[in-house]
């Protein structure tokens, strides 16, 4: 536990902490408490070295009475996607706008594409300061979930989220190369995804139906990714070979031209 609150740090004392903490060989820090200081929007930026360092431990982190702005959480909000360790953000949101909240949204859920989701922030349980915080309840209870299992189960958490967003897993273009040999593989992710039953309420007749309509679409999609290709290198083939008339027609007049007399 570092509790420094109160100290007016400013931008250079935030960087020096920064470096100190990230050059440390054993650091076990867990809390860390920055509240009431003097710095910006330089010592938010520095404090993102910290926080998606691949050794962080801290759990807990205070900046409340910051009044950080959009453009702050936002630098926040890029560091904490890959950080696996921090729980609480104890945060003013008197700074920010309803721009900043929506930054935290896509940080617990970037629901634009089953991948996005899979990297987003699955640890946070709490954001926000006093009668201030984050409404995300569905998000952070997943989290709050998925910390009390072991670490392999704990990709549950966002199989849970990408089924909540994507119940049937229609976003598998990038799959379709791999042709019928991906069923397994649907199969797979589908058996393993049935612990999320624990997170919500949902019938087994109905999480089969998810399955069986991923399977459809996936199989559906497939032929008309052949069917594109085939097309696709047919129209090729008769480019290529309208070309090559082209070429032939074209050296045809120039010799025609060059035996041509003219009659006086």
């Amino acid at each position: 536990h570092l509790n420094l609150s109160q100290n007016g740090i400013g931008d250079e004392g935030i960087a020096a902490l920064v470096s100190g903490l990230t050059a440390a060989a054993n650091t076990s820090l867990e809390t860390l408490n920055l509240s009431r200081n003097a710095f910006t929007i330089a010592g938010v930026r520095s404090l993102s070295t910290l926080i998606q360092s691949e050794r962080s431990t801290l759990k807990d982190l205070s900046l409340h009475s910051m009044r950080i702005d959009d453009d702050g959480i936002s630098i926040l909000a890029d560091a904490l996607t890959n950080n696996t360790s921090l729980e609480t953000l104890f945060l003013d949101l008197h700074g920010s706008t309803s721009a900043g909240s929506n930054i935290f949204s896509r940080l617990l859920c970037d629901t634009s594409s089953i991948n996005n989701i899979y990297l987003s922030n699955h640890t946070l349980q709490t954001i926000g300061w006093s009668d201030q915080f984050i409404d995300e309840g569905k998000y952070f209870s997943l989290n709050r979930q998925g910390k009390q299992l072991n670490p392999i189960n704990r990709r549950l958490v966002p199989m849970c989220k990408i089924l909540i967003h994507h119940p049937d897993l229609a976003d598998m273009k990038p799959f379709y190369k791999w042709k019928l040999k991906f069923i397994p593989v649907i199969a797979d992710w589908f058996r393993s995804a049935r612990g999320c039953k624990g997170f919500f309420e949902e019938s087994i007749e109905t999480f089969q139906r998810r399955q069986l309509s991923a399977m459809y679409r996936f199989i559906r999609g497939v032929p008309m990714l052949v069917a594109d290709g085939y097309w696709s290198q047919q129209l090729k083939q008769v480019r290529v070979k309208k070309r090559k008339l082209e070429e032939e027609e074209e050296q045809l007049l120039k010799r025609l031209g060059r035996g041509k007399r003219v009659s006086l």
